[in-house]
Parts: structure tokens; C-alpha cells; sequence
């Protein structure tokens, strides 16, 4: 009985963590793109490491994982569900699992999307 408390514990902890979003939206400009921090578990947000591991092969997905293990943070892309360039373990709803199963049990994390409200492109001025 006590043991199969323990694993229901350990489930909801693995569970919980999905459910870490700020209070207000925080809006981050990638790239000339506007992304929201929509989950920020642990605190895992730094934007000074993160724009030091950016690459732009992530500009093309809609969110952006990104996970800390051995003081290292790792990004990962991941497209909406419906996109049709995704593939079952390249969308949005494989990230638990993906978390779950490739990231350190228990890690900061944050996931940033890509936000459909873009900056307006600034007109070029003539010289």
C-alpha cells in the first residue's frame, strides 16, 4: 500500500510541472519574432545562456523547448499539432513525453511559442 503511494506521488510530480505558467505573459523578441514564455518551470528562463545556445534551425518550429541538465540548457523545436511538416514526436503534444523520457527528472525547463502576433516589418528609409 505505502509503495503504490510513492509511485502516485512520483506520477503527479512528473505530471505537475505542465501545468507551470507566469502570471502575466511574458513576450520575448527572437530573431525579429515575438515568442511567449508560456511555461517556466523551475525558474529554467535565462535569457543571456539562451540567446548564447539560438540557433536559427529553430526559427522554423512554433515552440521552443528548452531543458537544463549538468548546468547545460539544450533547445528543442516542436511544431503545433496541426502543422504539415510535423510528425507524431515533432509536435507540441509529444512534449511530456519527450520531457519525461530525454530531459533529467526533475529539471528547469521552459517552453517559449511562437506568437501569431509578429512585429510589423519597418519600411525602409531612402538614403
Amino acid at each position: 500500500m505505502e509503495e503504490e503511494k510513492g509511485s502516485e506521488e512520483i506520477q503527479e510530480s512528473v505530471q505537475e510541472p505542465v501545468q507551470d505558467k507566469p502570471h502575466e505573459p511574458v513576450i520575448v523578441q527572437i530573431g525579429g519574432k515575438n515568442y511567449e514564455i508560456v511555461q517556466n518551470h523551475k525558474e529554467g528562463w535565462n535569457p543571456e545562456v539562451f540567446r548564447d545556445r539560438y540557433s536559427e534551425v529553430l526559427e522554423r518550429y512554433d515552440y521552443i523547448i528548452g531543458d537544463w541538465g549538468y548546468s547545460q540548457l539544450r533547445l528543442k523545436g516542436f511544431y503545433r499539432d496541426n502543422h504539415p511538416k510535423a510528425t507524431k514526436d515533432s509536435t507540441i503534444s509529444s512534449m511530456v513525453d519527450y520531457i519525461n523520457e530525454y530531459c533529467n527528472f526533475g529539471c528547469a525547463y521552459f517552453v517559449l511559442q511562437k506568437s501569431k502576433d509578429q512585429p510589423q516589418a519597418k519600411a525602409k528609409s531612402g538614403s
